[in-house]
């Protein structure tokens, strides 16, 4: 993805600190958006992408060098740390020291990872999540009190919030990544599923997809699949899924928000989760 930015008129920089900022970082690059709170609309956006032969933190340093937004004051920090590692707890059983046996029941956890949590209202459960320690140093000492999300988070939010699906129909919202994918299902305002998967092969994708519908006994005639996320052949995924489920279409931008006339040439597939941070706050 080519490095972009765009500022609506009614940004200034002498109120943020009434501004939410959204910030969302993975290997790819650095992504970061502002929403006026007060007007409920998004003024500004940014994305550097990363390159293979600098250290990750270091580039992650160098956005904030770079970018003078970054250095201002806001009421709200909200970061996004996606990773095909997390776990959803029901809040009735969730207890903040088991963060870690939970997390590693399924996968392997270096010493120097960090287990953070945050509470999933509409869902009303905890997502638990692994982060890299020396990215929330570095994070931490940029800006005072951040908050921390996994990207399921900000999709159950984001959907349950809005999206009013009956007991006949299935949602399914899948959220691409380079090297894996995420597959929620919603059905009668409910969050039916939610797992993630690896991609290893360019059937992969398509494989377990529809081992899902195999495993929930979907039909195709009344489920939808929404695509979000960014993948280097993310067109070429949904025209394959296309084949094989009628009702395939890329997300939108979240409807919570309003939107400056500038984001549309933004790909809101690709941001639709950062876009979505501010629902879970």
């Amino acid at each position: 993805m080519m490095n972009f930015s765009v500022v609506d008129d009614t940004f200034d920089p002498n109120i943020t600190l009434s501004y939410f900022l959204s910030i969302q970082v993975n290997l790819d690059g650095f992504s970061f958006c502002t929403l006026d709170p007060v007007k409920n609309k998004y003024v500004q956006m940014q994305h550097f992408s990363f390159v293979k032969h600098l250290s990750f933190e270091e580039q992650v340093e160098n956005c904030f060098k770079e970018a003078e937004k970054l250095n201002l004051p806001y009421k709200k920090t909200l970061v996004l740390l996606p990773s095909k590692v997390s776990t959803l707890v029901p809040s009735a059983l969730f207890e903040p020291s088991k963060g870690r046996e939970w997390l590693s029941f399924c996968n392997h956890l270096s010493g120097e990872t960090l287990v953070m949590h945050n509470k999933v209202k509409m869902a009303d459960a905890f997502n638990v999540f692994p982060i890299n320690q020396q990215l929330h140093k570095i994070i931490c000492r940029q800006f005072p009190d951040p908050l921390f999300f996994h990207q399921n988070s900000a999709i159950i939010e984001s959907n349950l919030s809005t999206n009013l699906t009956d007991s006949e129909s299935t949602m399914l919202f899948v959220n691409l990544a380079e090297d894996y994918f995420d597959v929620l299902a919603f059905s009668n305002n409910n969050l039916k599923l939610c797992n993630t998967f690896p991609i290893k092969s360019d059937n992969d994708f398509i494989y377990f997809t529809l081992f899902t519908f195999e495993q929930l006994k979907l039909r195709t005639a009344n489920t939808e699949i929404v695509l979000s996320g960014y993948h280097s052949r993310f067109d070429q995924m949904r025209k394959q899924l296309s084949r094989y489920i009628r009702k395939v279409k890329a997300s939108n931008m979240p409807h919570h928000f309003q939107y400056s006339h500038c984001f549309r040439e933004i790909n809101s597939s690709a941001f639709y989760n950062l876009l979505s941070l501010p629902v879970c706050v």
